[in-house]
Order: structure tokens, then C-alpha cells, then sequence
């Protein structure tokens, strides 16, 4: 199939009528490698037949280069069968015209070819006239074509013979027709140069007495053949494959080509070999194919050019968008001039863009010129392009992509240019890039000692944030390299707290060494201050599990005084880790501690970095305090910052954060979200999640009803193995479970199980694990009503220490529904009355419904608390539970109606405006109360108006008028 050639023919097939009109001419095609110049010259050959012509051929190659005359008798071979008109008045009339043993102005005889002499054994002065003489003899009984394909790797003899048949074209009824590849070096060789320009050539004799005609006087055309368009691609692509095609396939295709027809007929071949479909799925796989004669192609052809044209090749593929002449000859060993010829020759061969310096983009071609480069001339290349490319100030990562594929680097120039590529990755947000060329500089054989720890602990800053086992690996491995106290102590504080986990590589007995070497250097210098103050809010963190360190904690806080400094991240490491022992322990109340945690967000920035101090153990503190609002902020700060420049560690631990936050506003849905958020980016890579993110995950997995979800998390990351607070989640979330299957003795054993391990470690705090309570409920379902008041008032008398509203709240709900007779109604209550100074609306729902469930609650107040469950049930999206609140409030308001209950005037305003559709929040601004007063209104509006809610209110309404109506 030959497309987007018509123009072309059409302009072959004026000069075949020129030239039957007795005016030969020449005609060049020219065109780019794999342009299809042969498949051009094929189906011209066909239009010359159809129109009469005798057809002389030869296809001139490489392997025939050195063949004498080898074109001249490819010519007269493809003439065998053609019967040659006997006219020796035609003929040569010169002596030399002729073979030596030939007798002296005899003509060949008339026949066959075969009879003529023998071409082989003319002499470089003979051919020329004998060829001509031959031409002419055909001429004169019908016109003829000449073709030659790829002219420039015809032979030196040939060219000549060729030269003085070609001078002669404007009278002879003979068009000749020669294929050229521009980008080719042989072109310029003159006997070529001579036959493609012949006007260029002085005037000869023509053996018969006819002077040269000038080139004005010929029909001389060049035809340039380009590369395809997408439509044609289209087509192309539908023959082959054989169905219609996807658009992302035929560009994919297109893109892979170049619209080159030899690249583009090569990919289809491969694809219809591997059978696949124009489909947008299988583009992927058509992007990346190589087929192996598009391969040995190119190789034949780079093989065939100069040494300084493949040099130029290969610095052209290494130097990529960066390329300019003045590189590419610098890299190629070249001079300016020479760099530029090669560079041409490149372009014409179609392996360089049009428009700039640099091999045509997105090609085929690109990928195999540098398949093609020989490992060691390949290696060499790029190191000196990388260094070529530091020096003249390119950005580093560009400098360093080529020393990512050499074998080995070239000295200490290279490590370095690969660390600059990598403070830049880290920079741009980028750490899998970064620590990509600190591996590759780790390959360097000779760095060792300090050098190599060096690197090795940059290269665990970079993996911090998408490897945290691997990260924690590299600062074991470098710390002992280090000669210097303070590089080894700046190494370990690489790491966030919360990646340390104290069992794995000896990683706290490091950090002990490290400090005791600190401390006992005297000196006054701010740095080594700083370094120990990080050092020992570590070892706060990681030493939280030991009763005896919590006591040592606690003094040291007591210490720091009501008001300690935060002027510096060391001073606020350290003090958000005696506070973290202090909250964990319930030594201190909420109230306190979420001043002093307020006070560090203010002084540290929200970057994503934060994640690597102490500053989340802060946010887990003011959640468990419920003074979320300046946290909550501060988070949505750094999650903006982690989109754009944070890795997956980065990301994890805030959606960590953020999942705490809403969790202890009661938006439960969006706590969920942030969990499932943190554990996907938490894969094998990062080495499982952090302690504390895992913990926190679990922690919201139960509060939001789906222990299946916290028990998998914590078997998954198998931390529980190693650490108690995780091992007493674990058990949590198994007595969760146990519970719902009805299982209420196995259930109070795992939740007594993780009391005891709970207690073994100092934590009493139950806003940490409120294992007590859970306890309380399943010995009241077995009927150990004393075993569960006193399970219950325990974790009540540890929450009214706490003083935070929810856990105390939460707790003496658990009391209240333990606990019989008129107390229980009490305590609940009490509870309601906590829950709503708090701002988690899902506990006061909880707590409402438990009061309006107990049996010793009196009706009126059973009513209301149910009217504004049902509206809070609502607003927290927890399907189930409202409709157990429907149910019940169908059951108990129905005979409201019955016994004639009628709203008050202020109720019955709030329920008009309330049933247009207005807020509470927009009914207490036009009413001029608050917003408490308005939901007490609509509650005793429902229980009257014997409805559920809202929707219902404005029907009801109706009805309580019609019914009031005389």
C-alpha cells in the first residue's frame, strides 16, 4: 500500500511522457532512512511498463561496493529477453569503444543480450561509450527507464560508466532514475555528487559529436518523500491488524514511528506477531516494542558511516533534550565544523529533528541507536556527558541520569554529582528519587569509612519517608563509620521517634551509647545541647512501656517546671515526650497538657516533616483531650504541603493525625476514610506503619464499629509480637468481635487479657484503651452485676482524673447501664450532661439513647431523649441506630396525639420556621436564642406531634391544625 505519494508519482509520470516525447531527464528521490524510496521506485517501475518502456535496473548495496561495474551489469541483466535493434550506424564508431579482442569498429551482433560483448571485461575508458551506445541503440526503437536504487553504494566504475549516458539525457528518449539516502556519507563522494548534479559537470564530447546540454534545457526533478500522517498510520494500522482502531492506538503507533513507513510497517509486524489489538490497552505494549530488523537496520547503517557521524549518534542519545551542537561535538571528540557536518548528515538521514539538535523525538529510532552503542564505548560516554553536563551548569538530576546505567563510576567527581542530584530530588519532594542516586553512589568501590557512612545516612534521610525499615538499616550501618559524636548523634535523630522501634538492629542500644558519649563531653555549645535534648526525648518515647522509666519521666516533667521552654525543636522534642509519658500514665490532667501541646503547634511549622519529631505525639494528645480545633488546622496545613512535596510515610502519619482529630469530633465516616488512606500508603515498601500509626489505626477501626478491620492491621504489621500496647489492642479488637458473636465470657478475656498487659505497662489512661468499660458490659450480660459496677466505676474514676468530657462521658454511660434501680437513670444523666460541654456529637448520641433505653427511666424523659437522638443520628449517619431510635419512638409517642398533647407558642414557632426548611442554627439567629434552646423545642415538638423527625414535621403540623379546627 502506497500512501501520501501521489504528488510524487504524478510528477514521475509527467517526466515519463516528457521523456517518450524525445526529452530525457533525471529524476532524484530522496527521502530519509525507512522513508520507502524502494517501494517508491517498485511502483514506478510498474507505471513504466504499463506505458511501454524498457526498464533497466539495479539496486546498488553495500555488498557490491567493491564489485567493478556491478551496477552496469545488474542494468544489463535486468535487459535479458528484450530484443536490442541491430543499427550500427548508431553504434560507437571509436576504437576504444570497444574490448581490446573485439576487432575494430565491429558492432555488437543484433539479437538477445547475450550476444552483446561482455560488459565485464570493458576498460574505465570503454564503459562509458559502450554504455551509451547501448542506451541509444534502445532509445531509438522505444524510450527507456534507468533505476538505480541507492545510488550512493554503487561502484567507482558504474558511477562513471553512468556519467556520460546521464550528460546526454535532454535528446535521448531515456529517463534516468536514481534513489539516494541524503543522510548517507557516500553521497558526497564526487562521481555521486556528479550524476545527482550534473549540471555542475564541464561540457564533453559525447562520443557522436553532440555537445552537453545545460540543465535549463532538462526536466530535471528531485522528489522528496516524507514521513506519513496519521491518517495514513490509521489505514495502515486497520490492513495489518485487521480491525478498526483505537485513537490512542494509531497515535501511540504514530508516536512509536515517526510516520516513518519502515517503522511504522515494523511495529505492526511485531504487533501482529505478538497478536495484539489496536486497542488502548495494548498501546502500552506497542510503545515498547524494538522489533530486531528495525535493529539490525540501524545497525547496518551506523556501521556503514564514519566513526565521527556514529560518535555524534551516540552523543546525540546521551545528551538527549540537552544536546546543542556545541556538545554533541565536544562528546563526539570532534571539532565545531566537524560536529556540525555530522549533525547534518544525521538530519538528512532522518535520525535528527528538523528543527533542533537532537534525534527525532519519541521514535523508535532513539531507543536503538543507544541499544546499539557498545557497553564500553557506552559507559565512557556518559560519564563524560554527565560531567560535561555538571560543569556547564545543567541541573544535577540531568547530569546524574547518565551515570545511573554506567557499569562503574569514574571517581569521586561522579559520587558527587550524584549527591547533588539527590539534595535536589529531596528538595522538589521527590525521595525515591533521591535515595535512586545514593544507591548508585553506594556502587562506588572506593568510598569507605566516613565517606561511605555519609552517604549512607543521606541516603536513610531520603528513604524516611517511603522505606522506614530500610532507612533504619542504613543509620545502624552508618553510625559506627562516623568518628565524629555529633555526626553519629545528627545520624540517629534522621529518624523520627515513631519510626525507631527499640527491638530492631540494636537501634536504642545505639542511641544510649550515643548519648551517654554526649553527656559526658562538658561543654556549653548550643548544638551538643540540642543534639542531647533529642536524644533524651527518644529515649522517652522509646522506654514509654517501662513503669520505672514512666516514674523517671514524670519527675523530669515535674521539673521543667508548670510553663517549660519551647523555644527550640529540642526543647519541644523533649517536652512533648515527658507529656506523651505524662497523658499515656494519667498523671496529669487534659486541661494541662493540651496547653502545653497548643503551645508547641504554635512554635513548630506544619510541614510534612513534623512527622519525623515529636509533633504527632502532640495532635494524639490534644485529640485525646478533645482540643482539636487549632490541631485540626494545623493538620490541614501540612496535608496540603504532603501532597505536593511528602512521600508515603509523610502522608501515612498525617492521615494518621487527622483520623485521631476527627475521630474525637465524632465524624466517624471521615475517621474511617483517613485509616483506609494511611493503610494503602502504607505498603511493603515503607516496611509496615510506624508503632504509633498502627495503634492509632486500630484504635479508630473500633471506635468506628469495625474491629475485623483494626484485628487485620494489627496482624498484618505483626508489631503486636513485640510491643504490649499493641498486643492489648489486639485482644481488644478480638473481645469486639467474641462480643458480637455472642460470645460474652471469651469476649471479658481478651478484654481482661489486655487490661493486664495494659497495667504491666503504667497505662491508665482510658482515653488510651478504655478496656475496663468494655469489661463492665460483658460481666453485666453474664449476669456479674457487682463484677460490672465495679469494672465500670474504675475506668469512671480514672476518666474524672483525666477530665477530658468524652472519656468521662463515654465511661459513665457504661456506669449508668450497669448499674440498677434509679442510679442508673442518674448516672446517664450525668453522662449527658458531660457529653454536651464536648464536642463529639456520635458519644452524646450514644449517651442519649442509653438513657432513653433504661428501664428505670421515666417515660417523658425516655421521650425526649429519643427526639433528639433521632436528630443527632442523623447528622452522624448511623443507619442502624436510628432506626432502632424510630422504632422505639414509634412505639412510645403515638398516644401523645391521642391524649391530646398541643405545642406550646414557642414550640409551635420553632416547628413552623423548622418545617421551612431553616437550620437550627438559622432558627436561633431569627429567634434571637441559642441553638441548645431551638433543639429542645424541635424534641419536644416530635414527641408531641408523635413523629421522627424533621421530614415529617411539616405534615404533622397540617394535621395537629385540622385537628384543632372547630
Amino acid at each position: 500500500m502506497l500512501l501520501e505519494r501521489e504528488s510524487a508519482l504524478a510528477q514521475a509520470t509527467a517526466a515519463l511522457r516528457a521523456t517518450e516525447g524525445g526529452r530525457g531527464s533525471l529524476l532524484v528521490v530522496r527521502g530519509p532512512l525507512g522513508v520507502g524510496r524502494s517501494t517508491f521506485l517498485e511502483s514506478f517501475a510498474t507505471i513504466s511498463r504499463d506505458h511501454g518502456f524498457a526498464l533497466l535496473r539495479a539496486q546498488a548495496s553495500a555488498a557490491e561496493e567493491r564489485f567493478r561495474l556491478g551496477v552496469v551489469g545488474q542494468l544489463v541483466d535486468s535487459l535479458r529477453g528484450i530484443t536490442v535493434p541491430d543499427d550500427p550506424a548508431r553504434r560507437p564508431r571509436r576504437a576504444n569503444a570497444f574490448p581490446p579482442e573485439s576487432p575494430a569498429g565491429t558492432a555488437p551482433a543484433a539479437g538477445a543480450l547475450s550476444e552483446t560483448p561482455r560488459w565485464s571485461e570493458l576498460s574505465p575508458q570503454q564503459a562509458p561509450c559502450w554504455l551509451a551506445g547501448l542506451l541509444n541503440s534502445i532509445a531509438d526503437a522505444r524510450p527507456a527507464v534507468l533505476m538505480v536504487d541507492d545510488l550512493h553504494w554503487a561502484d567507482t566504475g558504474s558511477l562513471q560508466a553512468l556519467s556520460l549516458s546521464v550528460a546526454q539525457r535532454a535528446r535521448r528518449r531515456v529517463l534516468f532514475v536514481f534513489s539516494v539516502l541524503p543522510g548517507d556519507v557516500r553521497v558526497r563522494r564526487p562521481h555521486v555528487r556528479d550524476l545527482l548534479d550534473p549540471e555542475q559537470c564541464a561540457a564533453e564530447p559525447n562520443g557522436v559529436g553532440d555537445p552537453v546540454r545545460s540543465r535549463h534545457e532538462t526536466a530535471d526533478q528531485i522528489l522528496e518523500l516524507s514521513t506519513l500522517g496519521l491518517n495514513s498510520v490509521r489505514l495502515l494500522v486497520e490492513k495489518t491488524l485487521g480491525d478498526a482502531p483505537d485513537a490512542v492506538f494509531v497515535e501511540t503507533v504514530a508516536v512509536r514511528s515517526g510516520g516513518n513507513p519502515l517503522l511504522l510497517q515494523a511495529v505492526l509486524d511485531e504487533a501482529q506477531y505478538l497478536r495484539l489489538r489496536p486497542t488502548a490497552t495494548d498501546a502500552a505494549v506497542v510503545a515498547n516494542l524494538r522489533p530486531e530488523r528495525l535493529r539490525r537496520r540501524l545497525d547496518a547503517y551506523l556501521r556503514s558511516q564514519p566513526d565521527h557521524v556514529r560518535r555524534s549518534a551516540y552523543a546525540l542519545t546521551l545528551l538527549g533534550a540537552s544536546a546543542d551542537e556545541h556538545f554533541v561535538a565536544r562528546l563526539a571528540e570532534l571539532d565545531e565544523r566537524g560536529g556540525a557536518q555530522a549533525v547534518e548528515m544525521l538530519r538528512l538521514a532522518g535520525l535528527v529533528d528538523q528543527r533542533a539538535c537532537r534525534l527525532t523525538s519519541g521514535t523508535i529510532l532513539r531507543d536503538l541507536v543507544e541499544e546499539n552503542m557498545p557497553a564500553e564505548e557506552r559507559t565512557a560516554m556518559r560519564g563524560v556527558t554527565a560531567e560535561l553536563l555538571h560543569r556547564t551548569g545543567h541541573p544535577a538530576e540531568l547530569a546524574a541520569e547518565q551515570l545511573m546505567a554506567v557499569i562503574s563510576l569514574r571517581g569521586p567527581e561522579a559520587v558527587q554529582i550524584l549527591r547533588t542530584a539527590a539534595d535536589s530530588a529531596l528538595r522538589r519532594g521527590s525521595p525515591r528519587d533521591s535515595a535512586r542516586y545514593l544507591r548508585r553512589a553506594l556502587l562506588d568501590s572506593s568510598l569507605s569509612g566516613q565517606d561511605r557512612a555519609r552517604l549512607l545516612v543521606d541516603l536513610a534521610t531520603a528513604e524516611r519517608s517511603f522505606a522506614t525499615a530500610a532507612a533504619l538499616r542504613h543509620v545502624v550501618e552508618a553510625a559506627p563509620l562516623l568518628e565524629s559524636v555529633q555526626e553519629r548523634a545528627d545520624a540517629m535523630l534522621r529518624l523520627g521517634p515513631l519510626q525507631m522501634d527499640p527491638p530492631s538492629l540494636r537501634v536504642n542500644v545505639i542511641r544510649a551509647a550515643i548519648t551517654d558519649e554526649l553527656r559526658q563531653s562538658v561543654t556549653e555549645d548550643w548544638v551538643e545541647r540540642e543534639l542531647v535534648l533529642r536524644l533524651e526525648a527518644r529515649e522517652h518515647i522509646l522506654s514509654a512501656q517501662d513503669p520505672t522509666h514512666i516514674r523517671r519521666a514524670l519527675r523530669r516533667l515535674r521539673d521543667l517546671g508548670p510553663s517549660p521552654r519551647l523555644a527550640t525543636k529540642g526543647e519541644r522534642e523533649l517536652v512533648t515526650s515527658l507529656m506523651h509519658i505524662a497523658f499515656v500514665a494519667n498523671a496529669v490532667p487534659a486541661a494541662q497538657l493540651a496547653e502545653s501541646c497548643t503551645r508547641v503547634l504554635e512554635q513548630e511549622p506544619p510541614t510534612p516533616e513534623h512527622v519525623h519529631t515529636t509533633a504527632p505525639l502532640a495532635v494524639n494528645i490534644l485529640a485525646g483531650a478533645e482540643q482539636t480545633a487549632g490541631a485540626a488546622n494545623w493538620l490541614r496545613e501540612a496535608n496540603r504541603l504532603a501532597h505536593r512535596r511528602g512521600g508515603d510515610v509523610e502522608q501515612a502519619v498525617i492521615r494518621c493525625e487527622q483520623a485521631l482529630v476527627a475521630l474525637a469530633d465524632g465524624h466517624r465516616a471521615s475517621a474511617r476514610d483517613k485509616i483506609i488512606q494511611a493503610e494503602a500508603l502504607a505498603g511493603p515498601e515503607t516496611g509496615g506503619l510506624p508503632t504509633v500509626c498502627a495503634a492509632v489505626l486500630s484504635i479508630v477501626a473500633m471506635r468506628t464499629d469495625e474491629p475485623e478491620l483494626a484485628e487485620q492491621l494489627l496482624t498484618q504489621h505483626r508489631l503486636h509480637a513485640e510491643n504490649q500496647h499493641l498486643t492489648a489492642l489486639l485482644h481488644m479488637a478480638r473481645g469486639t468481635l467474641a462480643a458480637r458473636r455472642d460470645e460474652p465470657r471469651t469476649a471479658l478475656g481478651h478484654y481482661r487479657t489486655a487490661g493486664r498487659y495494659t497495667e504491666q505497662i503504667g497505662w491508665k489512661n482510658p482515653a488510651v484503651l478504655p478496656w475496663s468499660s468494655c469489661a463492665a458490659l460483658m460481666h453485666h450480660r453474664l449476669g456479674e452485676h457487682e463484677e460490672a459496677v465495679n469494672a465500670a466505676q474504675s475506668e469512671v474514676n480514672m476518666a474524672r482524673a483525666w477530665g477530658a468530657a468524652t472519656s468521662l462521658g463515654r465511661s459513665l454511660v457504661v456506669l449508668g447501664r450497669v448499674t440498677p434501680g434509679r442510679r442508673g437513670p442518674e448516672l446517664l444523666e450525668e453522662a449527658v450532661t458531660v457529653l454536651e460541654k464536648g464536642n463529639n456529637g456520635y458519644e452524646l448520641l450514644r449517651g442519649l439513647y442509653a438513657l432513653a433505653t433504661h428501664p428505670d427511666t421515666r417515660r417523658n424523659r425516655r421521650s425526649t431523649a429519643l427526639g433528639r437522638a433521632h436528630d443527632l443520628s442523623h447528622e452522624h449517619d448511623v443507619p442502624g441506630l436510628t432506626e432502632k431510635i424510630r422504632t422505639k419512638l414509634t412505639e412510645g409517642t403515638r398516644k401523645s396525639i391521642n391524649h391530646g398533647s398541643r405545642l406550646t407558642p414557642s414550640e409551635l414557632r420553632v416547628a413552623r420556621l423548622a418545617s421551612t426548611g431553616l437550620s437550627n442554627s438559622e432558627l436561633a439567629s431569627q429567634l434571637g436564642t441559642s441553638s441548645r434552646m431551638v433543639e429542645k423545642h424541635l424534641t419536644n415538638s416530635y414527641r408531641k406531634l408523635g413523629i421522627s423527625g424533621r421530614p415529617e414535621l411539616d405534615k404533622a403540623l397540617r394535621r395537629a391544625d385540622a385537628e384543632q379546627s372547630p
